[in-house]
């Protein structure tokens, strides 16, 4: 689950063409995507669409918060065909979370404030399956640019608050650069570095450099293999540890890497 694509919920051709796309998960989007005056429009749209096609990437659907006037209609319209489950937006504690839980679907907690990020190991006792990080909603509460380093703090936290909870690991925010390919790719790439799982996206033409950027690179590969070849090696010996060419020490935690690169070449 490596690309999860935003699509408005009242955009038949939009919201058609994801379903049949080639993202890993699509969030059909009631919340920012939506104007006031169309959210019912929204709910009824995706209610017909999802009952006409089969879909091919995950369906999660994104309410509106719970503080809303649109939520407790939202949650009226549950449940809806092929959505198995909702992402809620600007998640900052723990209650909010229990509040959408009476719709019986797993949960995915969006952070987009300073707030939450230093509220996560509260909001992870209400066990989100996973966080999706609000980016852009980040940095316009916090005032900081557009940055890796301004980002850093928050991402950290994201992944290690998620590990330490036992939930998936988190989801990254959009590259709001439509037409900056190159930008989407590092943005991707520093995010997997730093142990998130996919990044959201805003079109579908994102999908493919994004997907490819949360990929193991043939570089990561070809190392995974030479470590496992060298471990074999060592323990047909009888031997506990290993050694490669270079002269790289090798253990267990080594060894557990190279295996899940290889396993997410796939």
């Amino acid at each position: 689950m490596r690309t999860w694509l935003f699509v408005p919920g009242h955009d038949e051709r939009k919201l058609r063409r994801a379903l049949l796309g080639e993202a890993d998960a699509v969030i059909v989007d009631w919340e920012d995507a939506v104007p006031e005056e169309k959210k019912t429009e929204a709910r009824k749209t995706t209610a017909r669409v999802l009952s006409e096609v089969q879909p091919g990437p995950r369906v999660t659907l994104r309410i509106n918060h719970p503080e809303s006037p649109f939520f407790e209609e939202d949650l009226e319209a549950l449940p809806l065909p092929h959505v198995n489950a909702l992402v809620l937006p600007k998640v900052e504690a723990p209650g909010e979370l229990l509040r959408a839980t009476r719709a019986g679907l797993p949960l995915l907690a969006m952070i987009e404030s300073a707030r939450a990020v230093l509220s996560l190991s509260e909001i992870a006792r209400a066990r989100p399956e996973r966080f999706i990080f609000g980016a852009l909603d980040y940095l316009k509460d916090t005032g900081a640019r557009h940055t890796q380093e301004a980002l850093l703090f928050a991402r950290s936290l994201l992944v290690n608050e998620s590990r330490a909870a036992g939930i998936a690991p988190p989801i990254g925010g959009v590259w709001p650069y439509l037409d900056d390919e190159a930008g989407l790719v590092e943005e991707a790439r520093h995010e997997r570095a730093l142990g998130f799982a996919g990044k959201t996206l805003l079109h579908p033409k994102q999908i493919a450099p994004a997907k490819q950027a949360f990929a193991p690179t043939e570089e990561e590969l070809r190392e995974a293999r030479a470590i496992l070849a060298a471990w074999g090696r060592a323990r047909a010996e009888g031997r506990a540890v290993a050694r490669l060419p270079d002269g790289r020490f090798l253990d267990p935690p080594v060894v557990a890497w190279a295996e899940r690169i290889l396993k997410e070449g796939g």
